[in-house]
């Protein structure tokens, strides 16, 4: 998945940030926490999930979504958004 993938999508953003915060979720709390619909939480969970980005674990019938630690993009959006939202 491209930069322009990761960061082109308002949506995909605020799910990343909300994974990296909670670290791991259900796609209704996901969906909720970032503020968009379950049908769009579900596609951008699932592009994420084919990038490595995020892993999927299910109990029954609820999908848990965890960020992937051992990714090396994760650490460096986290170093992104925390930078981002320090003041000057």
């Amino acid at each position: 998945m491209s930069v322009e993938d990761i960061l082109g999508s308002k949506a995909k953003i605020k799910i990343l940030k909300v994974l990296i915060d909670k670290e791991e979720l259900n796609i209704t709390a996901i969906a909720r926490e970032a503020g968009v619909n379950h049908k769009t939480a579900l596609r951008h969970l699932e592009e994420l999930k084919k990038s490595g980005m995020i892993i999927e674990r299910a109990f029954g019938r609820v999908r848990v979504f965890r960020i992937n630690l051992s990714d090396p993009r994760i650490e460096a959006l986290k170093i992104l958004f925390k930078s981002l939202s320090e003041k000057p």
